[in-house]
């Protein structure tokens, strides 16, 4: 269901919390309903830190924004609906289906989804994903991967922003 390789790739390097997060706003005001945003990296990585920072760009107060490790997906209201998932706990597909996943990833909020590699066939095909790889304490290697004609346009917008 979904394609191997993305339409477009950008790199960045952030060497602080700070860096990372003003990518996260710069992304959040250039989104548009309907938009799966898969995060992968390892535990620790910035991926939580990332959405907070991104669904505050959107409206919702921080605070309120953790990881959805045991709860699997929360919601939040903002500018946009906003599902924010943490796929780390989920076993198979039939947890997902149970969650009502497919149904958020067509929808018309915004998902957010930490872990998503786990469960890429499940994912829709025009999709953003985002890979933190840590380099230092603080440091990260960033690299967004659009695998669609949405996507693939937002990420040019960021891109073009800068």
């Amino acid at each position: 269901m979904s394609n191997k390789q993305p339409l477009n790739s950008i790199s960045r390097t952030s060497s602080s919390v700070r860096e990372t997060e003003l990518l996260a706003q710069q992304l959040a005001v250039l989104v548009e309903p309907s938009l799966v945003i898969g995060l992968n990296g390892s535990l620790g990585a910035g991926k939580t830190c990332f959405v907070r920072k991104f669904a505050e760009t959107l409206g919702v107060e921080p605070n309120s924004v953790n990881s959805p490790t045991y709860v699997i997906v929360q919601h939040y209201l903002g500018d946009y609906l906003l599902h924010h998932f943490d796929l780390y706990r989920v076993e198979n597909e039939d947890e997902l289906e149970e969650i009502g996943a497919e149904e958020l990833f067509e929808g018309q909020g915004i998902c957010l989804v930490e872990w998503s590699n786990r469960f890429t066939e499940s994912l829709p095909e025009d999709r953003l994903e985002i890979n933190f790889l840590s380099t230092g304490e603080e440091a990260r290697e960033i690299t967004l991967n659009a695998y669609g004609d949405k996507s693939s346009f937002i990420l040019g917008k960021l891109t073009t922003s800068e």
